[in-house]
């Protein structure tokens, strides 16, 4: 899938404004906004990142990554 700015702003708001604290729901939520379940792919990427959970930058190299894998 094309990576699409202004879809990734949308969903780091989103991210942001839910105020997760657990990788797993951050994940679960980022993939079921894309269709997708694969939950290894977000806890490889948040491995030894969780305290940058908050990190608007960090959220949309996630996302990216989760749509660059679609």
């Amino acid at each position: 899938m094309k990576t699409n700015s202004s879809t990734i702003e949308s969903i780091v708001n989103d991210i942001v404004s839910q105020g997760f604290d657990e990788v797993d729901d951050l994940g679960r939520f980022v993939q079921n906004r894309l269709g997708k379940a694969d939950s290894q792919k977000a806890f490889a990427f948040w491995a030894g990142r969780e305290h940058m959970m908050g990190d608007r930058q960090t959220l949309k190299a996630y996302v990216k990554s989760e749509i660059e894998s679609l």
